[in-house]
């Protein structure tokens, strides 16, 4: 594997760590299994089509590989292949119409708002850039951005006045979400006060790294980490758990699917039907509590 496709790999990796909050075992394997397609195939990522896919997955079947296995190794390619079409490297993934033995769905982590409070709360002075990290977690959680957005997001994509900021999205698809009074207040800080510190290269990012570079998947994500042990929350959470709590307060709160779908940037209502358990057992919790014979 040539040091482009490394780069590809790794980039893959953090995005794994830092936004799927998948466990260190699970990206080891999805790590190891795309490093074995790619050697195989000896192809670079834009070159690969549908027939490398099969041929790669004929062999596996021929193997010892048990069903379990090969279906992980399919789920692997499939979530790498989606990860360079959402960042605009790739038009469209080769793994379209490839079948694999069905996997049980877990459903997303979530925080409570308590927790949330408790978390956002534990960023202040203890930390250096606390400014700027209490910004991106109350955009993150009040707008259920994907940790993918949040990082491409420029200085021209937010509107104060307005109160409202400009989100790239998957395939480049464009939405604009509205923000609450404490995202404009953390951000105006943010913009105000610690942002030109940081801006030693004139940049259009907004998040910016102590030498004025875009902030990276991994960086933000350590940063996270200290807040939740600060914080003292022992629910296993990435930066991505905020986007699931955002969609599922919204549920809890009485907002539709359809407008959570819209929020979230889901182009299949499908996609935002894992949240759907939170109606039910919220409208069940309803019943037992205030029907006469719940």
């Amino acid at each position: 594997m040539n040091s482009t496709q490394q780069n590809f790999v790794q980039d893959f990796i953090y995005y794994l760590q830092a936004e799927r909050g998948l466990s260190i075992n699970t990206v080891e394997s999805y790590k190891n299994d795309v490093i074995s397609f790619l050697e195989k195939t000896k192809k670079d990522i834009k070159e690969i089509n549908r027939e490398d896919i099969e041929k790669y997955l004929n062999t596996l079947n021929n193997s010892d590989f048990s069903t379990a296995t090969i279906a992980r190794k399919t789920s692997s390619l499939r979530m790498f292949f989606l990860f360079w079409v959402g960042e605009g490297f790739i038009e469209k993934t080769p793994m379209n119409n490839i079948q694999s033995p069905k996997m049980e769905k877990r459903l997303p982590e979530f925080l409570s708002v308590d927790e949330v409070t408790k978390l956002i709360e534990s960023v202040n002075g203890d930390f250096k850039y606390s400014l700027r990290d209490k910004a991106i977690l109350e955009l993150l959680y009040g707008c259920g951005l994907r940790v993918s957005e949040l990082l491409n997001l420029r200085k021209e994509d937010i509107f104060l006045k307005e109160d409202f900021i400009r989100v790239k999205g998957k395939g480049r698809k464009e939405r604009i979400i509205p923000f609450g009074s404490k995202a404009k207040k953390a951000l105006i800080k943010y913009i105000n006060e610690e942002r030109p510190i940081l801006d030693k290269k004139s940049s259009t990012f907004l998040f910016l790294t102590k030498r004025g570079n875009k902030l990276s998947r991994m960086g933000m994500w350590k940063r996270f980490q200290n807040y939740l042990v600060k914080s003292g929350i022992r629910k296993n959470c990435t930066p991505h758990t905020l986007r699931h709590s955002f969609a599922t307060h919204l549920l809890e709160s009485g907002a539709s699917l359809r407008t959570v779908q819209l929020l979230l940037g889901h182009s299949d209502i499908s996609t935002t039907q894992i949240y759907t358990h939170i109606d039910r057992n919220y409208l069940r919790e309803i019943l037992s509590s205030y029907h006469p014979r719940g």
